[in-house]
């Protein structure tokens, strides 16, 4: 077998392959017993027609044709492996010049993507832990606090934490697709906390949309407009104006309770105190592990745009279909079929894939292909400890949905996707906190593993074992209970 290799654009490679005769000729016996044994052949029993029966009846270019497609399959990862390929996705067949005697065929292969750090352990972030502020404590105590509150009738003007009851109903200013109705909000009862819709991704109607009630009092009807944003979590209200009515009904004074042991214990703490150093400490855990991940998304956003990163279209072409498979999911679990969303968007699949999915999914690829050249130039290694810590975390989660599993199958299904979560998420963990102390220029020295693939694949099913002790021993805990 001959092989011409030919370097293309796009980070793909061209292989003209040409096969000798004596090589193929094992092919065209196959194929031709392979066509004896799928047909009916008169005066013989399947499979046993001798081959010059078959090339009378089928002709010399239909085995030959089969004998080429069970050569390639056959023979598509020696080609790869003799022509020095490393393949990023599966190759395609540009064109057969000819099959026999000698087949001659050109072969198509994207590259494995390419990834040059640069000088990435020169990296420096300066990282500042902020404290948790009293304001912060504040706010988390009154959340704490509202559902234990009690209301009390008010007939002056509204102010923060006033409870107010409505009839609100919304307008756009224009139909979202043609022929729509500006309906939004058909009129309905609601109630606001006012001053606790801060939240851009969960408040409603919009971000700070009680603020237009202050100053108001029962009976006042309040006309609001607000525009939604293109980073708006709605994605068909996007650039739409909306026109809020409101009419205020009743209005109640939130009356929170006092800061004793009384309150503490609906909480399952003896103290007041006590449940004030849990809060701290939640709050504190919770600001660290969101300024940590801003860290992250920062060093690697610099280490990414620090990179050289070369990639064929087809990843980005599976990159972009993984992107479009999880929205259109998303959006089945909304009721929502994809074809009616675009349609709402006012734009068609090739054109919100080209403009919309095709960025991010060109930033998510570089992004994975430059943290898994990091985790390989950096040797990380699994720690067994923080999995099982991880995995039994997920498995406690996950619990009352593993105990409502309809048979075994559905369980170890749902056993083998939180290992499989577990993992990732450990290791992950162990990528970003080398990642992080390699920005704030600590420069752990990298502990050399030999064979590292070999041990990456040990660590997978060690894991595996460890997950299925873990689990075995639970159930064992489980059955002792209900004795």
């Amino acid at each position: 077998m001959k092989i011409e290799k030919q370097n293309l654009e796009n980070h793909e490679v061209q292989l003209d392959v040409t096969v000798g005769e004596d090589e193929f000729a094992p092919y065209m016996t196959k194929a031709a017993k392979k066509i004896a044994g799928s047909q009916r052949i008169p005066g013989f029993r399947p499979g046993k027609a001798p081959a010059n029966v078959i090339r009378n009846m089928f002709g010399e270019m239909a085995i030959a044709q089969e004998a080429f497609d069970m050569f390639l399959e056959d023979k598509y990862g020696s080609i790869l492996e003799e022509a020095g390929v490393e393949p990023g996705a599966m190759g395609s067949l540009k064109s057969i010049d000819n099959i026999l005697p000698e087949p001659k065929f050109t072969l198509t292969v994207p590259l494995k993507a390419t990834v040059d750090l640069g000088d990435y352990r020169e990296i420096r972030e300066d990282y500042i832990e902020e404290p948790v502020t009293e304001e912060e404590i504040e706010k988390a105590l009154k959340e704490l606090k509202q559902p234990y509150a009690s209301q009390e009738p008010f007939d002056g003007e509204i102010d923060d934490d006033a409870l107010v009851f409505v009839m609100i109903k919304g307008e756009l200013d224009e139909p979202i697709e043609e022929g729509g109705t500006t309906e939004l909000v058909k009129e309905m009862p609601y109630q606001f906390i006012v001053g606790s819709d801060n939240d851009e991704g969960t408040a409603w109607p919009y971000p700070k949309y009680t603020q237009c009630l202050k100053g108001h009092k029962e009976g006042d009807v309040v006309v609001s407009e607000y525009t939604y944003p293109e980073n708006s979590p709605i994605e068909s209200l996007k650039g739409h104006k909306a026109v809020y009515t409101t009419t205020i009904q009743s209005v109640k004074k939130m009356m929170l309770p006092e800061n004793d042991d009384e309150f503490a214990q609906n909480f399952g703490k003896d103290t007041f105190d006590e449940l004030m150093e849990e809060l701290k400490k939640s709050l504190s855990e919770s600001k660290k592990r969101s300024e940590e991940n801003k860290y992250i998304e920062s060093v690697v956003k610099k280490m990414t745009e620090g990179s050289t990163v070369e990639y064929s279209e087809a990843e980005l072409k599976n990159e972009i279909e993984e992107r479009v498979a999880e929205l259109k999911h998303n959006l089945q679990d909304r009721g929502i079929g994809f074809d009616a969303w675009l349609k709402m968007k006012k734009t068609d699949e090739e054109k919100f894939i080209d403009e919309e999915i095709k960025p991010v999914a060109e930033e998510q690829l570089k992004r994975k292909l430059v943290l898994s050249e990091f985790a390989r130039k950096e040797e990380i290694s699994l720690n067994f400890e923080e999995f099982q810590k991880k995995y039994n975390e997920l498995l406690g989660y996950m619990q009352p949905q593993l105990n409502n599993t309809k048979n075994k199958h559905d369980r170890e299904h749902m056993l083998s996707h939180i290992r499989e979560d577990a993992l990732n998420e450990t290791y992950m963990t162990a990528v970003f906190g080398r990642l992080m102390a390699i920005a704030k220029g600590e420069n752990p020295e990298i502990e050399s593993h030999d064979h590292v693939q070999e041990q990456a694949e040990e660590a997978a099913k060690a894991a595996a074992v460890a997950a299925a002790e873990i689990e075995a021993e639970n159930e064992k805990k489980a059955d002792k209970a209900d004795e």
